[in-house]
């Protein structure tokens, strides 16, 4: 019999993963703050909790993937929270990017009550959710990472282990700094050049015949130049991961001024409402700032 799954939270991720682990044939019971998130998986076959408590129990598994610490908290330890729904035995898999610190806390709390807790981040962006190719990170326990392998391979492509407790979201916040930081330079040497009157294809074209190519920004590029700021990654949750960031390299006496001013960046796009956008929409603070727009002069690009 396959394992029975309780799945909380069901945003841009969320919604496809779970989604993805029913059209597997796995019993998975979900739950999401707002209910019409769950209908698309009522409709598929999941049953719908009414607390993460009910998701959770009798559950062989929980995965939870949710936007802030905060809101990872009100599901362990809130009213109707899942610890004290978690049976022993069981998996906790949280997939939130959250603080590294916090997490090892609800570790704890979860071997309280005989059970296993992996933070599990991911990245790879609505697509990869909605495909199954997700790339994990994973902290935590190896025997209770083994065991939550079969359902982890239903939602992502590969799985890389980075060590203890903490350490799989130390890692997921270290790559989003640096994925944070190529956008944004990305962009600001574009609205430089734009400004100055390169044309974006022709600045396009010699960033991918040099070493300044990556494939991020070939990702990103064609939706910038759009003007396409449909949320694969809302710009609010990477300027969060930006302030965990900091806070993880704080603890670890560890300097970042680069990625420090970057985040102020984007809390200032943030401050303008752009923040439900896509991170890419970072560009359109520069355009202000510089009175440019690289979007009016990009026909033809991508």
């Amino acid at each position: 019999m396959s394992p029975t799954i309780g799945f909380i939270g069901l945003g841009i991720m969320g919604q496809p993963m779970a989604l993805n682990l029913v059209k597997a044939g796995h019993r998975v019971t979900v739950f999401n703050r707002t209910r019409s998130r769950s209908e698309p998986l009522e409709r598929a076959g999941a049953r719908v909790a009414a607390s993460p408590g009910e998701a959770a129990r009798d559950a062989d598994f929980t995965m939870i993937i949710v936007s802030d610490t905060a809101a990872v908290e009100e599901v362990v330890l809130g009213s109707d929270g899942i610890l004290e729904a978690l049976k022993p035995g069981a998996v906790v898999i949280d997939s939130s990017t959250i603080s590294p610190a916090a997490s090892r806390k609800f570790a704890c709390h979860a071997a309280g009550k005989g059970a296993r807790w992996l933070d599990a981040p991911v990245t790879g962006s609505k697509h990869g959710a909605e495909k199954g190719e997700l790339t994990f990170m994973i902290g935590g326990d190896r025997e209770a990472l083994e065991r939550a392998m079969p359902i982890l391979k239903i939602l992502g492509k590969k799985h890389i282990y980075c060590g203890t407790h903490g350490l799989g979201l130390a890692a997921k916040l270290a790559q989003n700094a640096i994925q944070a930081t190529m956008v944004e330079v990305f962009c600001e040497g574009f609205v430089m050049a734009a400004k100055s009157g390169v044309p974006p294809q022709t600045m396009m074209e010699i960033i991918q015949s040099s070493l300044a190519r990556a494939s991020l920004t070939d990702f990103k590029a064609p939706f910038i130049f759009k003007g396409d700021f449909t949320p694969y990654f809302p710009l609010k949750l990477m300027h969060k991961d930006l302030e965990l960031a900091m806070e993880n390299a704080y603890a670890q006496g560890v300097p970042m001024p680069t990625a420090a001013v970057v985040k102020e960046v984007y809390g200032a796009a943030k401050a303008q409402g752009k923040g439900d956008l896509d991170y890419a929409a970072v560009i359109t603070f520069l355009e202000e700032l510089a009175g440019v727009q690289v979007r009016a002069t990009a026909a033809g690009t991508g």
